[in-house]
């Protein structure tokens, strides 16, 4: 077994099991693993809502879509990303969903110890069906249950980044890999949602600068066809779906097979040496 890096959530110390089913702190809180596979190390005080992050008809819609293949060359090169460093121990997915990505990369690092991180409880839950290599966390990404700078590398896809709390995750020689949409991205499905098309102002490469190095940027374009049953699915994993109309969302839908650009950046980034973790008392 790897070594575990888990904090306790309510006073960050270490977490120990004897049997993988209970953990423990020193100060005696303790988790459960549920019996579906993951642990919730969720704070009450860290919840914006009673539910927090996708429902499970989002979490459902993104596993199809997935599953359909329709990303699988984003998966691939993220995969062919993982392979610059030979010396993987732990790797965090903050904002893992239903665990595609995870799975795949776990699939690619078997010696490694990874960390599938999602505050939505219906995404994790799902996840953890998809593989026992990976360590399922109801979290915060915003207070990673994660002891400070352990982390070799940190994927964060098509989520929020968050450059302080990543330096203070990983080792000083850590990376973060992070992908993005471009402008092109899904230009058609949108075109058809909205009467006017903004491009994205999104620059990952500014947003993380204070704390991190780019090491690579690989762009992903490729274009695909998106059948008429998946286009409900596709439109449910995307912002686009609380920012249109039932009518415009059913006239793409209506509309039969959709031919839709794909534009993702994928970034690899190094921290910097002189961002060190602070660590909280």
């Amino acid at each position: 077994m790897n070594s575990w890096i888990l904090t306790c959530p309510n006073c960050q110390q270490p977490l120990s099991t004897e049997d993988n089913k209970r953990w423990q702190c020193a100060h005696g809180h303790s988790f459960d693993r549920a019996k579906q596979g993951y642990l919730n190390l969720l704070a009450v005080q860290h919840k914006r809502s009673r539910q927090p992050g996708d429902s499970a008809e989002m979490v459902a819609a993104r596993q199809r879509l997935l599953d359909s293949g329709l990303y699988r060359p984003i998966a691939e090169q993220l995969n062919a990303a993982l392979q610059h460093r030979s010396d993987i121990q732990q790797l965090a997915d903050i904002g893992c969903g239903e665990g595609y990505y995870t799975a795949g990369m776990a699939a690619h690092l078997s010696s490694a110890q990874l960390y599938g991180i999602d505050i939505s409880k219906d995404a994790v839950r799902a996840a953890a069906k998809r593989s026992q290599q990976v360590c399922w966390l109801v979290a915060s990404g915003a207070k990673l249950p994660l002891e400070t700078g352990q982390l070799d590398v940190i994927t964060c896809l098509f989520t929020r980044l968050m450059p302080e709390q990543f330096a203070q995750a990983l080792k000083q020689n850590g990376e973060v890999i992070t992908l993005s949409t471009g402008e092109q991205h899904l230009l058609e499905l949108r075109q058809r949602l909205y009467k006017d098309v903004c491009p994205s102002g999104f620059d990952p490469q500014r947003l993380m600068a204070s704390y991190f190095d780019v090491l690579e940027h690989v762009p992903i374009r490729y274009t695909t066809c998106v059948p008429q049953a998946r286009l409900q699915d596709l439109i449910m994993m995307t912002p686009h779906y609380w920012r249109t109309t039932d009518e415009a969302r059913q006239a793409v839908i209506d509309g039969g097979d959709l031919e839709v650009q794909i534009d993702v950046n994928l970034h690899r980034f190094r921290r910097l040496a002189q961002s060190e973790p602070t660590h909280e008392a």
